[in-house]
């Protein structure tokens, strides 16, 4: 009877069979965190993408041909033109102009990290700013 345990333990002690699902189990989760990760990072990037363009075109559409900006037209032209799906939104633009004449916009990007399609409780907030110069019609 104590020869068979002896014999057990040794073959346990030799066993191999399981030693890739212990290392793939650990190697896992981190592997999977990252494609979460570059899953999110594509929604970020399309977010910042969509709020540039949108606030790029309402600034240049409201400048009119003396360099003034109406801002109230900008803030309606770039609600109109930012389509972002759920989970994402944008602050309202801000306005200045700067010595040179041109109007700098900025807005703050907001997305909801997600992790194997669940929303996450976190936020990633991105800035962008544009500048635009009124070029004069040639």
């Amino acid at each position: 009877m104590m020869a068979m345990r002896v014999f057990a333990v040794a073959s346990f002690a030799r066993h191999e069979r399981g030693n890739f699902t212990l290392a793939a189990s650990l190697v896992a989760v981190p592997i999977i965190m990252g494609l979460a990760l570059a899953v999110d990072f594509t929604r970020i990037d399309h977010c910042t993408r969509s709020a540039s363009s949108s606030l790029f075109t309402a600034v240049h559409a409201a400048l009119s041909p003396d360099g003034d900006l109406d801002a109230d037209r900008a803030l309606e032209l770039y609600a109109a033109g930012l389509h972002l799906p759920e989970g994402q939104t944008s602050s309202p633009p801000t306005f200045r102009q700067l010595p040179d004449g041109a109007w700098s916009a900025r807005v703050t990007t907001t997305t909801r990290l997600t992790f194997g399609g669940i929303v996450l409780p976190k936020v990633f907030y991105r800035p962008v700013t544009v500048t635009v110069r009124n070029e004069p019609a040639a």
